[in-house]
């Protein structure tokens, strides 16, 4: 997992495909339209979504093999908690077609970290995540979440 400001982004890859991914992103607004935008055919995709922050209870938790995910809010703000998921229990076995696979939520909370415009956030295969979580009350927000084939990425670990 790596959490930072979008100022920092570009110290962490050199690969064009984080500059591909880093472009959309600097180039993405709140008014742009939700749904799946390719960036480069399927191997760099977006994906625009507006939904409502949810209590933890009302969450799932979930990690992908096939695609790593760069995620970053355009307009309001989120909690993301995060787990190691080889410490959890499966409760959804893998389903290639939608690279997801979910699990039981842990007693311990995770790793909490909250997302707001200027700031990203990047999950491996190895990070099990819970997205849209209430920080201090539901809000509203729009969320591009860009998925990159872990083929472009590198040496990644993808078994679980």
């Amino acid at each position: 997992m790596i959490f930072d400001s979008l100022h920092n982004a570009d110290s962490y890859f050199t690969e064009n495909w984080w500059q591909d991914t880093l472009a959309y992103i600097r180039s993405a607004t709140a008014s742009l339209n939700d749904g799946v935008h390719p960036v480069r055919m399927d191997a760099i995709v977006a994906r625009v979504h507006t939904g409502q922050t949810r209590p933890a209870s009302e969450a799932v938790l979930e990690s992908h093999l096939a695609y790593v995910d760069v995620h970053v809010v355009l307009d309001g703000r989120e909690t993301i908690a995060v787990w190691p998921a080889d410490r959890l229990q499966i409760r959804t076995p893998y389903n290639d077609k939608q690279d997801v696979m979910f699990y039981d939520p842990p007693a311990n909370e995770g790793t909490r970290l909250t997302l707001s415009p200027g700031f990203f956030a990047i999950f491996f295969p190895q990070d099990a995540h819970m997205t849209q979580l209430m920080d201090r009350g539901p809000v509203t927000i729009k969320k591009l979440v860009m998925k990159i084939s872990v083929g472009l990425v590198g040496n990644v670990p993808r078994e679980r």
